[in-house]
């Protein structure tokens, strides 16, 4: 089992940026009973350096450890003996030259394998054409997208082609490997590294020539759907009983203004005559009524109106006159 640190871009607001590897990856191997913490170290605000690593190999049965490492990842690395304390250089990043991997032709692969699908959005981004590049990445993803849709309309659900869930959990054959979440589906344990390369190459093409199995394509997979019993179609819905109507109220008697003869009286279920002859009779107020039940509610004043606008105008109004002529009156009219 192994696991792969973490990418960090420094420099992205000031300065020159610079990408920096982060935080631990394990190396576990079951068979010898020995796993490896590697601790990629990124620089610090005020000291530090870049690249450097530090860890340990230690026994997994027993949590003994038995060597520190130490250097840095892109130069010399170092291995030290906790039992003799002898250390020494086991890798040198900057005489040591990488390995190409070996793979098949572009024309040989299938669209879905990585270098034939980002092809064109690879090119682009080594031609410096960004817009190119942002233009093809976004052909992928809306493809995707639309793949993806298909799925959900059809009820299938996703599996990926060669991996499969792991199988962890306590007594499970694959305890303690949780933190993979997915692994290849196929069984290497050959006795012999011939044996294993064979098991390997067997999972998918991988070197020039070979072909695609059957056995590698995702068969549609949609959730089973529960089907209804017979005796739950045979039986009808229930029936909801009809809600009885509710009974008319009564209008109130003796009110002060009578409605019973407006035009926009809402109908009754009972036939004109049934309710007319089970109506009670309401009490009819005529002009004369209203006028009397009026006058009983006040009292007039006993000296008079409290504001006599009358007086009080021919008190203030001067005396008018014409300015033509001093010899003509003016005669108000309400005078005569």
């Amino acid at each position: 089992m192994l696991t792969q640190p973490n990418m960090y871009a420094r420099g992205i607001l000031f300065g020159k940026m610079k990408y920096e590897l982060g935080d631990h990856s394990f190396v576990r191997c079951p068979e010898l009973d020995l796993v490896a913490d590697i601790e990629f170290k990124t620089k610090g605000w005020v000291g530090g350096t870049y690249n450097a690593i530090g860890g340990f190999i230690k026994r997994e049965s027993t949590d003994e450890v038995l060597y520190e490492l130490s250097g840095l990842w892109s130069d010399e690395m170092f291995i030290k003996d906790v039992k003799t304390g002898h250390k020494e250089m086991f890798f040198n990043a900057k005489t040591s030259k990488p390995s190409s991997p070996s793979v098949r032709p572009i024309e040989e692969q299938d669209v879905r394998e990585s270098q034939k699908l980002w092809q064109a959005t690879a090119q682009a981004v080594r031609e410096r054409n960004h817009e190119l590049a942002t233009d093809e990445k976004t052909k992928v993803e809306d493809m995707q997208r639309e793949e993806r849709e298909i799925r959900n309309r059809d009820g299938v659900e996703w599996r990926p082609r060669l991996f499969r869930p792991v199988k962890g959990g306590p007594g499970g054959p694959e305890e303690g490997e949780e933190d993979l979440e997915w692994i290849i589906n196929a069984n290497i344990d050959g006795e012999t590294p011939e044996k294993q390369a064979e098991q390997v190459l067997a999972i998918y093409p991988i070197l020039p020539g070979q072909k695609a199995s059957s056995e590698n394509q995702i068969p549609p997979n949609k959730p089973a759907q529960t089907q209804p019993k017979a005796t739950e179609a045979a039986t009808p819905p229930p029936v909801a009983e009809p809600t009885p109507a509710a009974a008319p109220v009564a209008a109130p008697q003796n009110d002060l203004i009578d409605l019973s003869h407006s035009e926009t009286a809402a109908p009754t279920t009972q036939p004109a005559a049934a309710a007319a002859a089970t109506a009670p009779q309401a009490t009819r107020h005529d002009s004369q009524d209203i006028t009397g039940m009026l006058s009983n509610t006040g009292k007039p004043a006993a000296d008079g109106p409290l504001i006599d606008f009358v007086s009080d105008l021919k008190k203030n109004v001067p005396e008018l006159k014409r300015a033509d002529t001093s010899e003509d009156d003016f005669q108000d009219a309400q005078e005569k």
